[in-house]
C-alpha cells in the first residue's frame, strides 16, 4: 500500500501493475479480513460507509471482474 492509501496490485509473472484508489484498497482489505467472502466484505464496507449492502456488493463484484480480466484474481 502506498502512502496515499492507494495500492498497487500485480502478478509475479508479469511486469505490469494495476493501481487501486482508496476505494479499491478498502475493498481488497475487506475481502482479506473476511477470508474472501464477498457478501461479508460488502456488508462490512456498507456498514462503514452507510451504503446499501447490495449496491456495495454489485460494485465489488464489478471491481473483481476487472481484476479477473487483468489476470490478478480467480473466482
Amino acid at each position: 500500500m502506498l502512502d496515499t492509501g492507494w495500492m498497487e496490485l500485480g502478478h509475479p509473472s508479469r511486469c505490469d501493475r494495476l493501481l487501486c484508489d482508496e476505494v479499491g484498497t478498502a475493498m481488497w482489505l475487506a475481502l482479506c479480513r473476511t477470508e474472501w467472502n464477498l457478501g461479508d466484505a460488502a456488508a462490512h464496507l456498507a456498514d462503514l460507509w452507510d451504503a446499501d449492502p447490495w449496491a456495495m456488493r454489485d460494485m465489488m463484484d464489478d471491481w473483481l471482474d476487472d481484476l479477473r480480466e487483468a489476470g490478478l484474481v480467480r473466482y
